[in-house]
This record gives C-alpha cells, structure tokens and sequence, in this order.
C-alpha cells in the first residue's frame, strides 16, 4: 500500500521526537502546501485530488518544530548535556534541507474511501 501524504510527512518531520508535533499540526501544515493536481484542478474544487508539495511541509514542520524550542538555550534536562538552542539550529537546518529541494508533488490515490 502506498504511504500517504501526512505518513510521508510524519517520517520527513520525524514529528514524534521533541519538539513533537500532533496530527493536527501536520494536517494544517499539509493543508497549507496543497497543490493544483495533475488535472489542473485546485485543492477547492470538489473533484480534486489530494496532491501537495511534501518538501515545503516538511520545511514548515521543522521550522514549527524550531519555533517551539526558539526560546530555550539551557542544557535541558540538567546534566543531560542537550543544550536546547542546538535543538533550535538542528530544526533550522532541516527546514533549509526540506526548503531547497524544491516543489515536487506525487499522486497518491486514497484507497480508504
């Protein structure tokens, strides 16, 4: 069975791992990188197929996940040796990753209808 969209996005955003994201967060985050589909259709029109660019809302998990850990620069738990800022840079870097790849968008077809 082929991953879906928001599968997709969870393993690209590794949304579980702190600062984690809800499904909630990553279905806005999608709906906010809907496309046109392969018919020229938009994400409005009643008959549209979900497409979205994976990159872009891969981009704008991460740099949600930054934003959440934007404030904190200790080490954190204490003498754990985490120092959250470097959390703060990692998502940042990954967001640019996710960023320069560019728009690309696949069909998946949704076969749980």
């Amino acid at each position: 069975m082929p991953e879906t969209y928001l599968e997709k996005l969870k393993r690209l955003s590794a949304w579980e791992a702190e600062p984690a994201l809800s499904e909630d967060d990553l279905n806005a985050i999608l709906g906010q990188a809907a496309l046109a589909d392969i018919n020229g259709l938009e994400p409005s029109h009643e008959e549209w197929t979900p497409t979205y660019d994976i990159n872009a809302a891969a981009a704008a998990a991460w740099l949600a996940k930054a934003a959440r850990v934007s404030s904190l620069v200790e080490v954190d738990p204490p003498g754990s040796g985490i120092v959250t800022s470097k959390v703060f840079d990692n998502c940042r870097k990954m967001a640019l990753i996710f960023a320069g790849k560019g728009t690309r968008s696949a069909r998946i077809r949704n076969t749980y209808t």
